[in-house]
């Protein structure tokens, strides 16, 4: 991943762990996928880049045991969802972000790599798109994002998407050569965990990890 250091000292990784995981039951970021946590996985691939720094943003009151190395930074307001994870990150850190989220636990290294290859400093935001929509969720946000998601959360727009309109944003194709559903496959109820756990059984030959107690 050498060829992404450049990009990659110029921001911070995070990783977004502070929603409240109803619909699911419980705690997605400490559930288990091949015998690690979903936090634990996303921390060693964001770790084979030379952020600046490397931070788990997540909400006031969340337990501990979190995997060493990152920082942690409280959201300064909860209940506003990945926007204010990622206000969050850019009022507490120097520079931009890279944002990945518990919620999309298969994202590769390759993947990341592509999205830095991307990164543009004069942009406020650099967000993948394929045949299903934008990501905003593996994203890079520059920090003169940051007045604009203020804004957006004073006037109570708290969906990215809507956040986002007055921003200058590079949507970018995510490359055919990615499995856009193994990749982008997002962990909001206990169906899609299975799903997910398929999908690494199908690339490992794993049986499926019991989720923590």
């Amino acid at each position: 991943m050498k060829e992404q250091a450049g990009p990659a000292r110029r921001l911070n990784g995070i990783i977004l762990a502070g929603g409240k995981s109803s619909r699911f039951g419980r705690d997605k970021s400490r559930m288990e996928l091949a015998g690690k946590r979903v936090l634990e996985r996303l921390v060693g691939i964001l770790r084979r880049f030379p952020f600046k720094r490397l931070a788990i943003v997540t909400a006031p009151g969340r337990g501990g045991n979190w995997p060493e190395g990152p920082g942690i930074i409280l959201d300064d307001q909860e209940g506003l969802g990945p926007v204010g994870g990622i206000t969050t990150s850019l009022r507490h850190l120097s520079g931009g972000i890279l944002v990945t989220a518990c919620d999309m636990p298969l994202i590769s290294a390759s993947l990341v790599e592509w999205l830095l290859e991307n990164h543009d400093p004069d942009l406020d935001a650099v967000i993948p798109r394929h045949a299903g929509g934008i990501e905003p969720l593996l994203a890079i946000y520059e920090l003169s994002a940051l007045p604009i998601l203020e804004e957006a959360i004073r006037s109570g727009r708290y969906g990215l998407h809507v956040a986002l309109e007055k921003a200058r944003v590079r949507l970018v194709d995510v490359p055919t050569r990615f499995s856009v559903e193994r990749e982008f496959a997002n962990i909001n109820t206990p169906e899609d965990y299975e799903q997910v756990v398929q999908f690494l059984e199908a690339k490992n030959h794993i049986s499926p990890a019991k989720p923590e107690a």
